[in-house]
């Protein structure tokens, strides 16, 4: 993760700011809340259109101006996606003004050289870029600074020079960046339909964004989201049918014939899955389907609408051992609240009895998977005795799903996961995706069952990767799909965890410092601060306000701004929480 992308991250209203003294300002759409079900409810009346200051936008071809100068005011120009890029166009020659498809991708440039003369009427235009963002939305960076060199071609209109060759898609700096385009969730299902899964997605701070988005959605997932990892209800061959209108904050979406297929339950769940992605965009509190204008009858079933972002207990699960003032041993394992903990029996008498150094909280607290010295142990609510599921050794951390499976692996070998139950029958993972050799510090299964993170040390340097979970007909975990590789900074792995649904956090060692950082998964990562011998990392609730961490010194910390500061609580121990229920 570059340092840069981290303060371009870190704050999209000081991007604003910075940007209006310099002369381009839009502004940014906000959030409300979407119901996931129910009826379609009318509220005020709300101009769809985005505001955009007339001072600060960019004009259109001056008069006599050169080839050089041309190419360059259109590069600006595409800052302004108002009208379909109608500015940008202007620069173009009158047969290729409607063919260009500025939507064919992004290139974010770090830096960028004058454009240099490549032959008789043609420029080339050389820039370093940081990041892309495709024709679907999709966000990669660059972190060897990729060189780029595009070619641009004029002719003479009228006596004024106008591009006639150029490449489709645009180019903004990384400042620009953050200011024309945000991030937007797509959300698709699990294989149980009990969760909202994001698919993070990049579009342009203009009119139509919801169209935009609800294209993308009914397109489907990103293909390391596919082949059953998630889901989508739109019917095969689906399509949007039409533009998305937006009037008195309800947003009707129009679909193909294919959408007619679709059960009661389908539709419902289509419905969802519309709502849900279009949760962000400001002018938008309810949805409507129709096909070809005809509203898509959609009887309420009384399904349980699907979970997002799933929450946890928002104390910490913790193991406190230590010896209190009159020299008696204190050993307890529970959720802290202040100086008290608050046993979670029978499962803290087996935390104890185990002497467990590791744990990990399963969904609805029904299991408990801990690591000991002689292997991982399943520790059950309902209070059967504690049963030893993986024995091998080298064991690191273990991590529990939404099936209660417990995963396990050997930190010497990250192709050796491997998931059990809570009766210790075990299962290997096919991990043939995950590079060969490498050594793994951290494994942490999202709260939604659908993805794991993996911390790699290989001999290459660091790597951290999300993989989905491919999982059979009884949702028996089978394998792991293609991964993402998520960029990040070249320092020893310590442990990583899960954030949010859209985002995960790593702690790694700079020295004698714990560096802290956030990565996006589909975008830009961040810095979080540092501190000193932080060991180990868990997430809450509340996004990154929700991160702990925990020092050498056994002292529990917690963000504050750019900085950490101690909560007041020790632990030996602190233990990753799945779900509350």
């Amino acid at each position: 993760m570059s340092n840069a992308h981290g303060r371009r991250a870190l704050s999209l209203k000081r991007a604003l700011i910075s940007l209006v003294s310099l002369g381009l300002a839009l502004s940014v759409s906000g959030c409300v809340g979407i119901p996931m079900s129910g009826p379609v409810t009318t509220g005020n009346v709300i101009d769809d259109e985005l505001f955009v200051d007339p001072d600060f936008l960019p004009s259109g071809p001056r008069n006599g101006a050169t080839q050089q100068e041309i190419l360059l005011d259109f590069v600006q120009a595409a800052t302004n996606p108002q009208d379909d890029y109608s500015i940008a166009r202007q620069f173009l020659a009158t047969n290729i003004r409607a063919k260009w498809n500025p939507n064919a991708g992004v290139a974010i440039r770090r830096n960028a050289n004058n454009p240099v003369t490549a032959g008789s009427n043609h420029l080339d235009y050389t820039i370093t870029t940081s990041a892309r963002i495709d024709g679907d939305g999709r966000y990669s960076e660059d972190p060897d600074l990729g060189s780029q060199t595009l070619s641009f071609g004029f002719t003479n209109e009228g006596g004024e020079w106008r591009i006639n060759e150029v490449a489709d898609g645009i180019v903004l700096s990384e400042d620009n960046f953050d200011v024309v385009f945000s991030s937007h969730a797509l959300y698709f299902f699990d294989p149980t339909y009990t969760y909202l899964v994001p698919d993070v997605r990049w579009f342009p701070n203009s009119n139509p964004i919801a169209t935009r988005i609800a294209s993308s959605l009914v397109k489907g997932q990103a293909s390391w989201l596919a082949q059953g990892v998630l889901v989508s209800e739109f019917p095969s061959g689906t399509t949007l049918g039409d533009v998305v209108s937006v009037t008195s904050g309800t947003a009707t979406v129009d679909l193909s014939e294919e959408a007619r297929a679709a059960s009661n339950v389908q539709r419902e769940r289509m419905r969802q899955q519309l709502s849900a992605s279009l949760a962000n965009v400001r002018t938008v509190s309810s949805v409507v389907l129709t096909i070809g204008g005809v509203p898509l009858p959609i009887k309420d079933s009384g399904a349980v609408p699907a979970v997002k972002q799933p929450q946890v207990n928002s104390n910490s699960l913790i193991r406190y051992t230590n010896d209190d003032d009159d020299g008696e041993k204190v050993d307890e394992f529970g959720f802290v609240s202040g100086n008290e903990i608050t046993p979670l029996e029978p499962m803290s008498t087996g935390v104890i009895a185990i002497n467990a150094t590791e744990a990990t909280l399963g969904p609805g607290g029904a299991t408990l998977a801990a690591l000991a010295a002689d292997g991982v142990w399943a520790i059950r609510a309902s209070g059967d005795d504690p049963l030893r599921v993986d024995a091998r050794n080298n064991l690191i951390a273990p991590s529990v799903d939404t099936a209660g499976y417990i995963w396990t692996v050997r930190g010497v070998n990250a192709a050796s996961i491997r998931v059990a139950n809570y009766k210790g029958v075990s299962h290997d993972v096919d991990t043939t995706t995950v590079p060969s050799g490498a050594r793994i510090v951290s494994i942490d299964v999202s709260r939604d069952g659908t993805r794991i993170l993996l911390y790699l040390d290989t001999d290459s340097g660091p790597k951290l990767l999300v993989a989905g979970i491919v999982r059979n007909a009884d949702n028996l975990p089978e394998r792991l799909g293609e991964p993402q590789e998520l960029p990040i900074d070249r320092l020893e792995p310590i442990d990583a965890t899960w954030v949010s649904d859209e985002t995960v956090a790593t702690i790694s060692r700079s020295g004698a410092d714990a560096v802290v950082s956030s990565h996006e998964i589909g975008g830009p990562g961040i810095t979080l601060g540092r501190l000193e011998g932080g060991t180990a990392i868990v997430g809450g609730n509340g996004g990154s306000d929700g991160l702990r961490v925990l020092t050498t010194d056994g002292e529990l910390y917690k963000p504050r701004g750019n900085s950490w500061q101690r909560t007041g609580t020790d632990a030996s121990f602190i233990a990753t929480q799945q779900t509350q229920q």
